[in-house]
């Protein structure tokens, strides 16, 4: 498999390539991470078909006329051209740096299994405000308040019992699940290499 941004005939010198943690993405919420190129476009010809990248850059960064991001990734874009080959003796491999390629999954699947590492203390905190909510509702119409303002207090929590579970229960399996999968596909690509190379 071919990695469209090392590969690519033109690119935006400007574009980083970099996908995930940006300082000017609204959702970065990991400072102690640096931004890391997280998304990728992968692509590989056949005996029938020659398949080369000629662009490759970075999309989705705001959403036209809002203030916000997309996501806190940005999207990947490559252009590929594709080419029939009538005989498959016509195909010319191209020349591959798999140590490059190699050493970007690499870093790809550490930052995934740190990653899936942080989806357990995200569940934990969010785990907590669950408990904590659960703990003070009960109270909270026992005080001597005006009948509107604990039913008010007692509607917020419960929103905030609603959220922190959707986020805990959720979200953060949905997530950890995410990551762990694409974890295993970069594993097999790289078993893959490593057998080649032998």
């Amino acid at each position: 498999m071919e990695d469209s941004w090392l590969t690519a005939e033109h690119k935006n010198a400007e574009d980083s390539g970099l996908t995930w943690n940006l300082e000017g993405n609204n959702y970065t919420c990991y400072p102690d991470y640096p931004p890391c190129r997280y998304d990728y476009v992968f692509y590989k010809g056949s005996a029938r078909c020659r398949v080369k990248c000629v662009h490759c850059e970075t999309t989705m960064h705001k959403v036209p006329g809002k203030p916000f991001n997309y996501s806190d990734h940005e999207g990947v874009l490559a252009h590929l051209e594709l080419e029939k080959v009538l005989e498959p003796s016509q195909v010319k491999p191209a020349p591959l740096d798999q140590s490059e390629r190699d050493a970007s999954i690499r870093q790809a699947v550490q930052i995934l299994e740190e990653k899936i590492g942080s989806a357990a203390s995200s569940r934990l905190f969010y785990t907590a405000v669950l408990l904590i909510c659960l703990l003070l509702i009960l109270p909270i119409t026992h005080l001597p308040l005006h009948h509107l303002v604990t039913s008010l207090i007692s509607l917020l929590l419960g929103l905030l019992i609603g959220w922190s579970f959707w986020m805990g229960a959720v979200v953060t399996e949905i997530e950890r699940r995410g990551c762990l999968a694409t974890k295993s596909g970069m594993e097999v690509l790289l078993k893959a290499s490593s057998k080649k190379s032998i």
